[in-house]
């Protein structure tokens, strides 16, 4: 009968080798290279910039920051006949500013030791994860894991910690980097074996339907591992995805591949295969997301729930506000539903520089329907017979105008771009002859677009505060900002550096 060290020695090799993302090395816990996550691995892994929902726990743990609601997210893991591991998380945003995670992840294998009777290894991890937008565009987080391990009677437990950053360059561009697993080592018997640190820094780059993304990882025992990963959408709810893992450790380099559905963008069903010397491993994923939040984004769309439109030539400020104003009028009137050929009295309550285009507006559609327009309050008394019927509107402006949001150089070196925010909010209220409120409503527009910075001097009104906004530069973004990625990215590094020297 084999000793003791070599039977766990043993079962360390078959338990963890097959199951990591990268060639077999000597640390402890190898359950924490499994590779979550049917997406990530369908592209070979190169998820380190993609990161996101609640695998953003196991890749990188300010994937959390991009959390737009509530995430929940079940993988799957199978590997031959004996060995599963099973993952299920929850993310979700806290506020504008913060995201939070939690995960499990357990499985392990079982098999006949030698006719001596059925030998069975386990592993368990619970994670918690906070992730904190220092940006619209920038996230930086933490997350810390509860580690068990056992191998026939023995047991152990251990502890870790995650740190990521999560950089939206821009709409295309994403860049991100994360130390994992630093934390005491894995002791059996008397033997300890240091957990897998990991350091991983990657980019990724979409056009149109095509992402492509690349990944450079280094573990505390392997040499560097690269991985390629790219991902396809022919139709809006088909995904096709392929990737690659290179390295000189190579033999578990490999390719991988997987498909991808979705439902209303809310449901997600994955499917990642990945080939090796040892056989195949399969992958499904299930997840889904509700409700929406303030997630990561770049910053030229922070804060916004969907892409917005560039405009190479933009139209004047004034001439924006008008047209929400008119979109918004249109629907005040069709709901207060008026008789036709009525005698309208329009009176404003408070003030606001832009009264007079309130005005203005609401003169030429009323009068388009056919109404009779004054300004003023409404005299008393009921309408003669053959008189048309008098009505009172009155509006008050809530807020109206065009704010240049954010100011900003692509690549920080390139032309200069501005975020425009134009809206309106107006409530109104319709009374009859006994000035009796009839209808009352509030009605809000806005627009979003970004337009040249060099044409901002010639699209505001002269006298119009409302319509001839200030500027705003963006100070720190141009400089600041990268040089705080590259000392986060320093600190990634030194820490894993670290962890391998401490080991």
């Amino acid at each position: 009968m084999p000793s003791k060290r070599f039977t766990i020695f043993l079962c360390l090799v078959l338990a963890g080798a097959p199951l990591v993302g990268h060639a077999q090395g000597t640390s402890g816990s190898q359950f924490l290279g499994v590779g979550i996550g049917a997406r990530p691995m369908a592209m070979g892994g190169a998820h380190v910039s993609l990161a996101d929902g609640g695998t953003a726990l196991y890749w990188n743990p300010a994937g959390l920051a991009r959390a737009t609601g509530h995430t929940v997210s079940l993988t799957h893991v199978s590997w031959l006949s004996d060995v599963d591991y099973r993952y299920a998380a929850y993310a979700t945003p806290l506020g504008r500013t913060g995201a939070i995670g939690v995960a499990l992840e357990g499985g392990g294998a079982s098999w006949d030791n030698t006719g001596e009777g059925t030998f069975e290894t386990g592993d368990f991890s619970g994670t918690v994860g906070y992730a904190w937008r220092m940006r619209p565009n920038l996230g930086l987080a933490g997350s810390f894991k509860y580690l068990s391990s056992s191998l026939g009677t023995d047991e152990t437990t251990s502890f870790a910690f995650d740190i990521g950053l999560m950089y939206q360059m821009s709409e295309a561009v994403a860049f991100g980097a994360a130390t994992r697993n630093l934390g005491s080592a894995v002791t059996y018997v008397e033997d300890g074996d240091p957990l897998p640190a990991t350091f991983a820094v990657g980019a990724s780059y979409r056009w149109r339907d095509v992402l492509v993304a690349l990944d450079l990882e280094k573990v505390n025992d392997l040499d560097l591992t690269t991985r390629l990963g790219m991902e396809y959408y022919p139709f809006d709810y088909l995904a096709l995805r392929g990737g690659a893992i290179l390295g000189p450790d190579s033999a578990l380099s490999s390719w991988a591949g997987g498909i991808g559905l979705n439902w209303d963008e809310q449901w997600f069903l994955d499917y990642a295969y990945r080939p090796s010397d040892l056989g195949g491993t399969h992958q499904f994923a299930l997840s889904a997301g509700f409700g929406t939040g303030a997630g990561l984004m770049p910053i030229a769309a922070a804060e916004d729930e969907g892409a917005i439109e560039e405009t190479a030539i933009p139209k004047s400020n004034i001439t924006i506000i008008t047209e929400l104003l008119q979109d918004l009028i249109t629907e005040a009137l069709d709901g207060m539903r008026l008789a036709g050929g009525s005698e309208i009295y329009i009176s404003q309550i408070g003030t606001h520089d832009g009264s007079w285009l309130v005005e203005s507006v609401l003169v030429e559609e009323l009068t388009k329907r056919g109404h009779v327009v004054m300004t003023g309050g409404m005299p008393g008394g009921e309408p003669q017979v053959g008189e048309p019927n008098r009505y009172q509107i009155s509006y008050r402006i809530v807020s109206g105008g065009v704010t240049y949001a954010r100011v900003w150089r692509e690549w920080y070196v390139g032309a200069k771009k501005v975020e425009r925010r134009a809206d309106a909010d107006i409530h109104f209220q319709l009374s009859d002859t006994s000035n009796a409120i009839i209808w009352a409503d509030e009605i809000t527009r806005q627009r979003r677009e970004i337009i040249p910075g060099g044409r901002i001097e010639e699209l505001g009104t002269p006298g119009q505060s409302f319509a001839t906004p200030e500027v705003e530069e963006g100070g720190w973004d141009k400089i600041l900002e990268p040089l705080v990625v590259a000392a986060i990215v320093g600190g990634l590094i030194y820490l894993f550096y670290t962890s391998r020297s401490s080991e």
